[in-house]
């Protein structure tokens, strides 16, 4: 069963008066279950949709950070993360856009972290799909559709994250060019607006002569790089120098993405390199408001 939030815990993250989140819930604005004592209770998947549906945003997420027991899950064992995972593979593959929102939010639900939803749910799934797919268990359809779904899902997943102040770091990101996946630098963004970044993710297959005009109009103070895919290994390389000569010295860039080999990094000037998305959490937690760092470089 999806955790479950009060209608005062949701009242408090909102920032809005307990008898208006009631009376959203009585119109069916929020999708709401009756406790047998008649209270409303909320799930987060619900309440996510509710937050699309309007465009609002959750000005103090941590008042939903304590969900509410439900009678099951006080007379049962809360599902462990190798029982979340399958049935989350399981919907990925099916396109089961409901399943995957439930389970993605039961798991959020249980870690507030989008980073170790990233690392420990979603990446380790769609590791898992790439195998079927090697193997020839999977058609292509059936990965991009999971990704699709999972890009849909996340999308609802931004308006937990409130706004970082103005004063806060900015950070931008991309895949550069012939690297067609979106989905990594959508969860970056999320992590870095989880950490109080001002992040905001280009998107994918971005030449860099456009990403350096980008830097030249954000002024980030990081830069990210997510390269699954590289159809060149030399042309990448030359152009990459060429982009890092051609941007701010004092922007930091983070690589990252299973491209970037061990062959390939020392050849690559950059600040740092990161596997996965608890190392970066980490990492821009400790670069806000830090002084600037030295590029690690081989050159």
């Amino acid at each position: 069963m999806e955790d479950q939030l009060s209608t005062r815990h949701v009242a408090e993250a909102l920032n809005v008066s307990e008898s208006s989140v009631k009376r959203w819930c009585d119109r069916g604005a929020i999708p709401t279950i009756r406790t047998l004592g008649g209270h409303r209770r909320i799930p987060l998947g619900g309440l996510l949709k509710f937050l699309e549906e309007t465009n609002r945003q959750v000005p103090f997420p941590s008042k939903l950070k304590e969900p509410v027991e439900s009678s099951a899950r006080l007379t049962s064992k809360p599902e462990e993360l190798e029982d979340l995972l399958p049935q989350f593979e399981k919907a990925v593959i099916a396109g089961d856009e409901v399943a995957c929102r439930t389970l993605l939010t039961k798991y959020y639900a249980r870690h507030e972290s989008f980073a170790k939803l990233a690392d420990e749910f979603i990446a380790a799934t769609f590791h898992r799909i790439g195998e079927l797919w090697d193997c020839g268990s999977l058609e292509v359809y059936q990965e991009r559709r999971g990704c699709e779904v999972c890009h849909r899902v996340l999308h609802e997943f931004r308006r937990l994250i409130p706004d970082a102040p103005p004063n806060a770091p900015v950070a931008i990101g991309a895949a550069p060019s012939d690297d067609q996946y979106t989905l990594p630098g959508q969860i970056i963004e999320l992590v870095l607006r989880e950490c109080s970044w001002r992040a905001t993710n280009l998107g994918s297959n971005l030449p860099f002569e456009t990403l350096a005009q980008a830097v030249f109009s954000y002024q980030p103070k990081l830069l990210w790089l997510s390269v699954s895919h590289i159809k060149d290994e030399a042309k990448f390389i030359k152009e990459y120098a060429t982009f890092r000569e051609q941007i701010q010295a004092h922007t930091l860039v983070i690589l990252g993405g299973r491209a970037l080999h061990d062959g390939l990094r020392p050849k690559l000037k950059y600040t740092a390199h990161c596997d996965n998305m608890q190392q970066l959490a980490a990492f821009a937690s400790a670069l806000h408001g830090s002084p600037q760092k030295m590029d690690a470089s081989n050159n």
